[in-house]
């Protein structure tokens, strides 16, 4: 693997000694690390063991800095990077918009082999703020505490299905284990190490201190850490606190240290006086490796590492008169507490070792690089979801491991609801659609699609795909909000069969040769629900039942065949002990009951009396269904039921579905096809389909002959 981490810089700080380290790691275990930061005192050690770093401003919070985003997407494409992982918020930014443009133009044979995927570890306890919210676009987000796991699920509204905490680690080679009697108890160190920060809580420690010198005045207090960026004045403050309580000789501020296993082997107790919720704390569980008793506030991560009494000590926030308590107790009884320091080494080394937490965090990797999310926008229109089925077929024939995922309108969700192929289903609501945008822009970044297909191609896709950030954006070129697709295919001029043409987009993506056959799936309930409602008209187990769907669209008045000849088809079936049942939508309830009590072979009527999932399983126990060109005819073809379908305003090249069991009869005319929604003309195309030839063509198709 390529893995790229970035950071603003690399100084003092366990974010960084970690980023440092980890790189190392995967060096020697074959993979090709590469960090990108403003520079450091930690860069000669990345050039020491041979580890590419490109140094870039990447610190700095500025407009400006989004100039750095080319010179990223560089970088991307001449490291031919797997993973990029982001470990501060500013470096998040610039590579995340980086890494979108990466991905954007990657081709399918490099996704094919392992997914490029954006990693975020977020390191802090964050405000809830858009500039954090950056932290949260990781495909996995790694957390060093349950914490932090916590804070980013609830205040960041990151699914916790996306969320891996992996702690930080420590060397135990570098961190050997000195028991707490082989340590001058006579002449203390007492040590706080980390950034010099009013958050750090570092004038708390010297105020507990003061108190320590009381018993212990030959004690020595170490400071170990430099300045935060912008916090010179603190460490001022800090050094007049020493003056005012004549500390001079005691305490020492030892500034940026890069041997810090030869201090903990000197050091007595180890305080972390933080005034914030911190994620972790590195320094604790080196100084719990090395033996060292540890105090610390108690919030935070420090928590998760610190059992009060069993592998360290606690004291309340800010509460310095409680830390020297703590620390004249410690003193008094040095040994008494061995245990503890026994107890923190055995826990560092089954849940901190270096080896076991990078071993995780490369499990991450690996598992994202395994893993791509793919969404499915198909809104509206019962029979182009049936014909959208190839195409995610093949999308999961070709990424067996991929997380599908399909957007779809709860009037045709239940056609989806058994297909193997999707792995979840987003159900917009039909009505006031536009209502609804911020919850499904949401619910869509929350499974983090990496690529899209749009077959709606309306507006409203087009903005859910867009705004949800979606890496790889597939769409048909329409005129409607076109800029938002990034990867566009632009429709031919001739007819094409209607799941060729959605194919189109698969074919952008590289992938051809696809099975067009349509397929559906019917509940055993939906079945059995059938049969009842089939016995309550008496159907004879001799005959057999042909579907006549009697609806389209309101609009579509063309494409209807006179209910006159749909009579007369009944009472000729019926010579042949065929038993018809009428299909359709309740706004074709009163022609329904028309053409039944017309008909003295009375043919059982399920028109509006049907949910999607019954109208399945009744259109799956037909011998034939007749349809004009709506939804029956593409749900017949994906049951796999012999299907006759009627075309007059509408050309059948482009949308006969395909399948053996699929006819059709066409009265082509002088202005066909016209895709008028009413004929003006004295006699139309549908007036020209015969009775005897309908009835002709369902007896060759069930073989009974004449």
């Amino acid at each position: 693997m390529r893995v790229l981490q970035i950071l603003p810089q690399l100084n003092v700080g366990g974010v960084e000694k970690g980023t440092v380290e980890l790189a190392k790691y995967l060096a020697l275990h074959g993979h090709y690390p590469i960090v990108i930061s403003n520079g450091g005192r930690l860069v000669r050690e990345l050039q020491e063991h041979g580890i590419k770093h490109y140094t870039l401003p990447v610190h700095k919070k500025s407009p400006l800095s989004l100039l750095l985003v080319p010179k990223i997407i560089k970088i991307l494409h001449k490291e031919q990077v797997d993973i990029v992982h982001a470990r501060s918020r500013v470096p998040a930014i610039l590579s995340y918009l980086a890494f979108k443009r990466y991905f954007q133009n990657l081709s399918l044979l490099k996704i094919s082999s392992f997914v490029p995927s954006f990693i975020t570890t977020a390191h802090g306890y964050y405000r809830k703020h858009l500039f954090s919210k950056i932290m949260a676009k990781g495909k996995i987000v790694i957390c060093p505490s349950q914490i932090i796991a916590r804070h980013m699920c609830y205040n960041f509204d990151l699914p916790i299905e996306r969320i891996r905490i992996i702690p930080r680690e420590v060397n135990l080679r570098e961190y050997q284990f000195i028991s707490p009697q082989q340590r001058d108890w006579k002449h203390p160190i007492i040590a706080t190490i980390g950034r010099i920060s009013p958050t750090k809580g570092q004038d708390i420690f010297l105020k507990a201190f003061r108190e320590v010198l009381k018993i212990k005045p030959f004690a020595r207090a170490w400071i170990i850490g430099t300045p935060s960026f912008g916090k010179e004045d603190y460490l001022s403050e800090l050094e007049l606190i020493v003056k005012r309580y004549g500390l001079e000789n005691t305490v020492e501020f030892m500034g940026f240290r890069n041997d810090i296993p030869a201090l903990l082997a000197k050091i007595n107790i180890l305080v972390q006086a933080s005034r914030i919720p911190e994620s972790f704390g590195r320094s604790i569980i080196e100084a719990q490796a090395r033996g060292v008793y540890v105090v610390t506030s108690g919030s935070g991560g420090f928590r998760e590492i610190i059992q009060d009494g069993k592998t360290g000590f606690l004291f309340p926030l800010e509460d310095d008169k409680s830390l020297g308590k703590i620390l004249i107790k410690i003193l008094k009884n040095p040994l008494g507490y061995e245990e503890i320091a026994i107890n923190a080494r055995r826990q560092v080394e089954e849940k901190f070792d270096h080896h076991k937490v990078y071993a995780q965090i490369i499990d991450v990797y690996n598992q994202v690089g395994q893993t791509l999310s793919i969404l499915f926008i198909k809104l509206t229109a019962l029979g182009d979801a049936v014909l959208s089925i190839p195409s995610i077929r093949a999308i999961r024939e070709r990424f067996p491991k991929a997380k599908i995922s399909l957007l779809t309108s709860d009037k045709v969700a239940e056609i989806f609801r058994n297909c193997p192929y999707v792995d979840e289903i987003l159900i917009y609501p039909s009505k006031f659609k536009y209502l609804y945008i911020f919850r499904f822009l949401r619910k869509i970044r929350q499974i983090a699609p990496e690529i899209s297909f749009d077959l709606q191609n309306n507006k409203l896709s087009r903005i859910l795909a867009f705004f949800s950030g979606i890496y790889q954006r597939y769409g048909f070129v329409k005129g409607k909000l076109d800029f938002m697709i990034n990867k566009k295919v632009n429709l031919p001029e001739f007819a094409l069969p209607p799941v060729d043409q959605q194919l189109l987009l698969l074919s952008k993506m590289g992938i051809r040769n696809v099975d067009k056959e349509l397929e559906l799936w019917v509940d055993s309930e939906d079945l059995s629900r059938a049969q009842e409602f089939l016995n309550a008209y008496w159907l004879s187990k001799k005959q057999k039942l042909i579907g006549i769907n009697i609806s389209c669209s309101k609009k579509w008045k063309s494409k209807r065949w006179p209910f006159e000849k749909i009579i007369q088809l009944i009472e000729q079936l019926a010579r042949y002990d065929l038993r018809a049942i009428l299909l359709g939508t309740g706004e074709d309830l009163s022609t329904a009951i028309r053409i039944t009590k017309s008909c003295s072979a009375k043919p059982i009527n399920a028109v509006g009396k049907t949910d999607l999932g019954l109208l399945l399983a009744l259109i799956y126990k037909c011998h034939v269904i007749l349809t004009i060109d709506s939804a029956p005819l593409h749900i017949a073809a994906g049951l796999k039921v012999p299907v006759l379908a009627l075309f007059g305003p509408t050309d059948p090249r482009r949308h006969l579905p395909p399948g053996d069991g699929v006819y059709f009869i066409w009265k082509k005319k002088s202005c066909s096809p016209c895709y008028r929604y009413q004929c003006n003309k004295k006699r139309s195309c549908m007036d020209e389909i015969t009775v005897d030839e309908v009835k002709g063509k369902i007896l060759e198709i069930i073989k009974l002959g004449y």
